[in-house]
């Protein structure tokens, strides 16, 4: 990774042992070879642990541990530039480049939606050392992220 300006986790599969350990490994290496910026994708209120027991949230308990021990290391325990996104429920819908944030978010995010709001995280500083609630909405990506405080 000699030479890696940022780095993109967004792996969601064997959860425990592949988000926590290996999301830990790439942040570790990043800092080492000097990387200043580290993107996670991560799971709606991952770390409010409170609000797992919600039905809504029952089938996702184990991802959500994987993503709360992964998001805590990456915030309390490196020196990285993080932005960690907090997707809501990821589906196969067609994506609209429009979004909310924070305590605008809803319940549902077009992956198509999450991937482009990763790639343009890249390109706005305001983002940098942020945990940002995402869904579909009503604002373009683009200004969405410009907004971000």
């Amino acid at each position: 990774m000699e030479g890696i300006d940022a780095i993109y986790f967004v792996a969601n599969k064997d959860l425990l042992q592949t988000d926590d350990f290996s999301a830990v490994k790439p942040m570790k290496i990043a800092e080492s070879n000097g990387a200043s910026r580290y993107i996670m994708l991560s799971s709606a209120y991952s770390l409010e642990p409170n609000k797992w027991h919600s039905p809504a949230m029952a089938d996702l308990m184990n991802y959500n541990i994987a993503k709360f021990f992964a998001d805590n290391y990456l915030v309390k325990q490196t020196k990285l530039n993080y932005t960690i996104l907090q997707a809501a429920a990821l589906v196969d819908i067609p994506g609209t480049n429009k979004i909310s944030l924070n305590d605008k978010a809803r319940t549902k995010n077009s992956i198509q939606n999450v991937g482009a709001t990763l790639a343009v995280i890249l390109n706005h500083n305001s983002t940098i050392n942020q945990v940002i609630k995402m869904s579909d909405g009503d604002t373009p990506i683009f200004g969405t992220l410009e907004g971000i405080q």
